[in-house]
């Protein structure tokens, strides 16, 4: 080849290399500015919020849940209120000997020996980098670990709730219990007011330095978290005591399947007691063998009331001037209505009766009479306009109506069978605000267990009493009363009398209907009752589900009823109707 073709080749080859590197540079140009246009301008909202996440901080503050206060004469007394613990966590990867972690937080901690291996096996984990060890850590334990120094060791505060007192009952508080990941209130108080007693979340965002710290400044926003709603409730502690603790000895001594009592103030509406059995501890609700322990007897278990039901029927009797007290009929133990046969419980033909004596004597074939003579359309119009068959409004969780449908069927045998409490299903709060209405010169009252709410910043919200309607005429209210007080002083009421006072009252033992709906041989025993009748301060509804070995309520709930009456009066210092002479 010759000298000249050689350079030709050459200078060929070289203009090939600047051009293949000309190309590269531009490629190197066309990439750099894609990169720079994805992060500027694609990439911008992405890349901003990672610059503000390292210097911007959120934080949530959490507000403290509200309390719950009973009365306690002119003084409130906490019964569900918060408690500061701490969770007490361990970093396995900063834990150099995890057997003395261990042996130390142990005795500490209270921890048993299956806890003790248990955990030393999660601790000997070098790449967990957290694990719960206990939670409900009371403050003098965590001391106790602070002054242990142990590396990998951290406890953070934790809020629960409180309870002083044990077996008050749970059933009108509720509890706290976690829906997902979330604490909320559930059943009584705790489950219907659950956004009041809650509160407001609120947060604070602030600027932060390279190291993390808040710069005093920075641009911040603030928004104070709101605490819940403190709830004062119309509930007298030492009524509530002692309601609670009478009822759980009558039904342990009866080995009842479950109970209540129901006390009002029949003047206003307000509870001043209200317990269930069985009962459970909010603060271990968890514990509960079946969740329908959390259900509030008082307002949730409907049932067939019995001859604690026939004052409804003689009221509404008495109202509309069908009979008077004196009104007599002749009984003769039963009444053949079609194929049935209505016969009264103790099975005997009693001859001619006053309308006092079918209370004494809580005979069927008299309240039959009764509705032979208002007629059944009159006698339906009474139960509702006692409130029977819908809810009360009372401020709690899960209240039931009852059932009183079967009035509405055809036949007189629904009606002639509710007028002695067969057939149709009430609740006991239902039960005491008709008594109270009886009590009350006629008016019925719409039970409350809210006295008042104070929120965060101070503002009271009171709850005032609420007449719901004129029942009965306060002439009718005055017969009914006295008639009652003759079941109490002559009847089957008889043990339910606390001596020096004038007390009404009515028994009711109830058949439960099985499958079928026929009667077997469990019960529930009621006595509802009210005093003193000149100016009564309570009226209250007791009752025991299947006791056994008992066969009459005046055998069983009237004696519970008394012990319960007596520390009512005693509370109330309320004066005797009458001497009361030794004999």
């Amino acid at each position: 080849m010759s000298e000249q073709s050689l350079y030709q080749n050459n200078e060929h080859k070289s203009l090939k290399r600047l051009r293949t590197f000309q190309v590269g540079v531009l490629l190197l140009g066309a990439v750099v500015l894609w990169r720079l246009f994805s992060l500027q301008v694609l990439s911008h909202g992405y890349y901003e919020a990672r610059a503000e996440g390292k210097h911007q901080v959120e934080r949530s503050l959490l507000p403290q849940r509200g309390s719950i206060f009973l009365k306690l004469g002119d003084e409130s007394f906490p019964v569900v209120t918060n408690k500061d613990y701490f969770l007490v966590y361990a970093e396995p990867s900063k834990i150099h000997s995890p057997a003395r972690v261990v042996d130390t937080v142990t005795p500490i901690l209270g921890l048993e020996t299956q806890e003790w291996h248990e955990l030393l096996g999660r601790l000997n984990d070098r790449n967990d980098p957290y694990e719960p060890i206990k939670r409900k850590v009371p403050a003098d334990q965590v001391a106790q670990l602070e002054k242990a120094d142990l590396d990998g060791v951290g406890w953070l505060p934790e809020t629960y709730r409180f309870y002083p007192e044990r077996n008050i009952g749970g059933h009108v508080f509720g509890f706290i219990g976690f829906q997902g990941d979330e604490k909320v209130g559930q059943y009584g108080l705790e489950g219907h007011f659950d956004k009041e007693l809650k509160g407001e979340s609120g947060f604070l965002k602030s600027t932060r330095d390279a190291l993390g710290a808040l710069i005093a400044v920075g641009e911040r926003s603030v928004r104070q978290a709101l605490n819940g709603d403190d709830f004062y409730l119309t509930i007298e502690q030492p009524i509530q005591l002692a309601a609670c603790a009478r009822l759980k000895e009558f039904s342990d001594y009866f080995q009842a399947e479950g109970g209540s009592v129901t006390v009002l103030d029949p003047k206003t509406g307000a509870v001043l007691a209200m317990c269930g059995q069985p009962d459970f501890e909010p603060a271990q609700y968890n514990e509960v063998e079946n969740i329908t322990a959390f259900n509030n007897p008082s307002i949730f278990h409907a049932y067939e009331p019995g001859s604690v039901f026939k004052p409804v029927t003689m009221a509404a009797a008495l109202d509309v001037g069908d009979v008077e007290p004196t009104t007599t009929y002749i009984d003769e133990g039963e009444v053949e209505i079609g194929p049935f046969t209505i016969r009264n419980a103790d099975f005997k033909a009693h001859g001619e009766q006053t309308m006092t004596q079918v209370l004494e004597k809580s005979l069927n074939t008299g309240t039959i009479f009764l509705v032979d003579k208002m007629g059944k359309g009159t006698f339906k119009r009474y139960v509702k306009r006692f409130g029977f068959g819908e809810a009360t409004g009372i401020q709690l969780d899960q209240e039931v109506a009852g059932d009183i449908s079967s009035l509405d069927k055809r036949g007189d045998i629904f009606s002639l069978t509710g007028s002695y409490g067969q057939g149709l299903t009430v609740t006991p709060l239902q039960l005491a605000s008709a008594f109270g209405a009886i009590a009350n010169g006629g008016t019925l009252m719409k039970p409350y267990i809210v006295d008042r709410v104070v929120s965060d910043g101070g503002r009271t919200s009171a709850t005032e009493p609420d007449p719901v309607k004129q029942v009965i005429s306060s002439k009718t209210s005055r017969i009914l009363s006295g008639m009652l007080v003759s079941v109490v002083e002559n009847g089957f009421g008889e043990k339910a009398g606390v001596p020096g006072y004038y007390l009404a009252g009515k028994t009711g033992t109830a058949q439960v209907a099985g499958e079928g709906g026929r009667y077997g041989e469990k019960t529930i025993h009621t006595f509802a009752g009210y005093g003193p009748v000149g100016d009564p301060k309570f009226v209250m509804v007791v009752r025991l589900d299947n006791p056994k070995d008992i066969n009459f309520a005046s055998d069983s709930v009237a004696p519970l009823f008394k012990q319960i009456a007596e520390v009512i009066l005693n509370y109330f210092e309320v004066e005797p109707d009458y001497l009361v002479t030794n004999q």
